[in-house]
């Protein structure tokens, strides 16, 4: 009786896998979430410097954008009204690195890269800080012996 049981169980068992029922598949799983693979970091910059903040992002569901100081930049390649600021992004490969070229002290601020939300992911954002300093030259001639 007990063969027959362990048996029965079997054959459902094999049945069950072979019509679906226990088997999984890649559609059926959880969706992976989005998460940063590079956050940006702080950078000192001399004024007059090309810098970067780099963001690529795993799994990206949300769109992409980066804010200076609280104030969104927009999701495009060319960010209006800011000439020297651009995105240059990959969006299979989830790449959007912030791009600033010829430094300035009004480019020092708290930037931040945003992803938003989209189905099954949560809003995600890494913020840093860029610090823009005197050349050596302009620090000279300002605060130099006469």
């Amino acid at each position: 009786m007990m063969f027959q049981a362990v048996k029965l169980l079997y054959f459902s068992i094999i049945l069950n896998v072979v019509c679906g029922r226990y088997a999984t598949s890649t559609t059926d799983a959880e969706p992976h979430q989005q998460t940063f693979r590079i956050t940006p970091n702080d950078i000192e910059a001399v004024q007059g410097d090309e810098v970067v903040l780099r963001c690529e992002i795993e799994h990206l569901a949300g769109r992409v954008q980066w804010t200076k100081d609280g104030f969104a930049l927009g999701f495009g390649n060319e960010i209006v009204g800011y000439p020297r600021f651009s995105l240059n992004q990959n969006h299979s490969d989830g790449v959007y690195n912030l791009r600033i070229t010829n430094t300035s002290y009004d480019d020092a601020a708290l930037y931040q890269c945003q992803v938003g939300p989209a189905k099954h992911n949560h809003p995600i954002r890494a913020q840093a800080k860029l610090t823009v300093v005197a050349t050596p030259k302009d620090f000279h001639g300002k605060y130099g012996r006469t």
